[in-house]
């Protein structure tokens, strides 16, 4: 699979500049063009993704991650250019007609042979300039918000995925989980048209539905304050649902969505149900979700489907993006609420197997062992019998069957000495191995509350493993992660810090008493060491093996912490930075009731 990315960037600082800037993006535009035409494969089909948004943008990121992911997946040569319109930050007609004229210049009629838009924005710019810039290339959109598949067919040679979701569906799961709830609260906001839009809909075709049943209201634009002071006066079975990803503050600006759930859910004493991926795993239930990756992905499946075919042919109706449940286990123990009783194929997070699960191995060599032990005494005790026709015979078997069970509870005792004693050393690292760290994770968790000490939990893992060991063999891929485990123990030399090779290509490192400041300092000394390192890996955008790291600090707080939910932040947040490319650290803040953390990207 060959897919080139070929990213246009148009940000501009100041509108007295946009002369000045546009004229240098205008020289790089056209220096990128000419570049990619010059590399391109032959034969190699030209699509042009359209970001209403700008690189950075967690939602948009995923979406275009998606786009990537399937069309390298599926073997076919694609060229895939990008366009940013930074809608976000820049609403000036100005400069959406300026990315015009330099798609014009760069002859996007004659070299795209399909075109995908990402978000309300992209789709109307592509329709309005469809004329001259696309007249005959298919328009593919994709997180369309707010409109149903089946009314989006009319317009010409167009057709995508619609991130339209039902809410009254939602509605109905949770209240099938709250069979006493009186009421329902639906809380968001009219800042922009898309919110507003959400609002609309609940308020005409959802609320309508339930008013005989319950009592039914819709809060919006109210600060957490003065939404505490109005939920107070919800009855006890109450429901509550997120409609909008971010709240205002009470000074106009807007809590980032991970706050926003937090908040909520720390001020509602009622059950919160959301319609946004950000805020699971952030205090709210769970809900029914459309991801922006799998927006992505259904949108390159179809843009392959329609590339595949003559252009003559019809192109596809119009659907809805893949919808999935997504849960919240410590919240839904929190509200009582039963894993058994959601649908099948719901997704959760924060779920830690039960202990006979982590221990079966030990537990069924146990009673291999015991089951041995008892057919022993059970075959010694018929061959007494049988042998019992004298008193010196019976005499002769009953010390035979004693040494033999001395002996077989010596051999019982030594395997029961050894599942007690395991090795805490990981072999190949020579680093501790899994268990142990599950053990120190919990224990340092308990410190820090204890003493009320900042800690730490980096989760890492090296980057693009499988196509290093695929390419290189199992022998060098074992040098690597040796190599790597030395950098990690010259990095980390307190003797409080606890360094762990997991699984594969994964390591952690627990850092007791230290904030989240000094944690990416440590970070970056690991990347730094590692490039100084410098391990060839020809498949890297570096040139040689990197790093991604997920961070998750808990600041002093005499409030005790899940490990598990600890992991699982750290996890998210490995897993943020490997999907941005790699070679970069990701971190949060783990949330305590007393003192609600906020999220940041390192």
């Amino acid at each position: 699979m060959n897919t080139k990315i070929i990213s246009t960037f148009f940000r501009l600082n100041t509108l007295p500049v946009l002369g000045v800037v546009l004229g240098a993006f205008l020289s790089t535009l056209l220096v990128a063009v000419a570049s990619s035409n010059a590399s391109a494969d032959a034969g190699a089909k030209q699509v042009l993704h359209i970001n209403a948004f700008h690189r950075g943008y967690g939602w948009s990121d995923e979406i275009e991650s998606g786009i990537r992911d399937t069309f390298d997946a599926m073997g076919t040569e694609i060229d895939l250019s990008v366009v940013y319109l930074d809608t976000l930050r820049y609403q000036e007609e100005t400069v959406s007609e300026k990315v015009a004229e330099l798609l014009a210049i760069k002859q996007v009629a004659d070299a795209t042979d399909l075109v995908i838009t990402s978000d309300n924005a992209a789709l109307d710019f592509a329709l309005l300039h469809q004329k001259e810039l696309f007249p005959k290339q298919p328009i593919l959109y994709t997180a369309l918000k707010d409109y149903p598949a089946d009314g989006l067919n009319t317009a010409i040679n167009t057709t995508g995925i619609s991130e339209y979701t039902d809410y009254k569906n939602a509605v109905d799961l949770a209240l099938s989980q709250h069979t006493d709830a009186r009421s329902i609260v639906f809380v968001g906001t009219t800042n922009e048209g898309h919110n507003k839009r959400v609002v609309d809909i609940v308020r005409e075709s959802v609320l309508p539905a339930y008013a005989d049943i319950l009592d039914t209201e819709i809060i919006v634009d109210k600060s957490i304050e003065a939404l505490d002071a109005e939920l107070s006066q919800f009855p006890a079975h109450s429901l509550i649902f997120l409609l909008s990803n971010t709240l205002p503050k009470s000074d106009g600006s807007e809590y980032s969505p991970a706050e926003t759930a937090r908040l909520l859910s720390s001020i509602a004493p009622f059950p919160v149900y959301t319609y946004w991926h950000s805020h699971i795993g952030h205090g709210a239930i769970g809900g029914q979700i459309v991801t922006g990756y799998s927006q992505g992905k259904a949108a390159a499946q179809l843009a392959l489907e329609v590339l595949s075919k003559d252009v003559a042919t019809p192109l596809p109706s119009a659907m809805s993006a893949p919808a999935s449940l997504f849960f919240d286990l410590e919240s839904m123990e929190k509200h009582k609420v039963s894993r058994d009783d959601l649908p099948e194929g719901t997704r959760f997070i924060n779920y830690q197997p039960p202990i006979w699960q982590e221990y079966k191995t030990e537990a069924l060599t146990t009673l291999v062992i015991i089951f041995g032990l008892a057919s022993l005494v059970l075959a010694f005790s018929l061959l007494t019998k049988r042998q019992s026709e004298t008193i010196h015979q019976i005499s002769d078997e009953n010390v035979e069957l004693t040494h033999a069970l001395d002996l077989n509870q010596e051999a019982l005792d030594d395997v029961t000495h050894q599942l007690e004693e395991v090795n805490p050393i990981d072999e190949l690292t020579g680093l501790s191995n899994f268990r142990h760290f599950n053990d120190m994770l919990d224990k340092e968790l308990r410190r820090a509350s204890r003493y009320k000490t900042p800690l730490s939990l980096l989760m890492i893992s090296v980057d693009k493993f499988e196509e290093y060991k695929s390419a290189q063999g199992e022998e060098a891929a074992n040098t690597v992660l040796t190599d790597i485990s030395k950098v990690i123990s010259e990095t980390c030399q307190r003797s409080s810090d606890v360094l762990a090779h997991l699984v594969d290509e994964k390591f952690a490192i627990i850092l007791p008493h230290t904030s989240r400041e000094n944690s990416h300092i440590v970070c970056q000394k690991l990347h730094d060491q590692l490039k100084v390192k410098n391990l060839p890996f020809v498949l890297s955008q570096t040139g040689a093996v990197t790093l991604s790291i997920g961070l998750s600090s808990l600041e002093a707080s005499g409030e005790r912490i899940n490990p598990q939910h600890m992991f699982n932040t750290s996890e998210m947040m490995r897993i943020d930075a490997e999907r941005q490319g790699g070679n970069d650290t990701r971190s949060d803040v783990i949330a305590t009731h007393s003192e609600p953390g906020s999220s940041s990207n390192g």
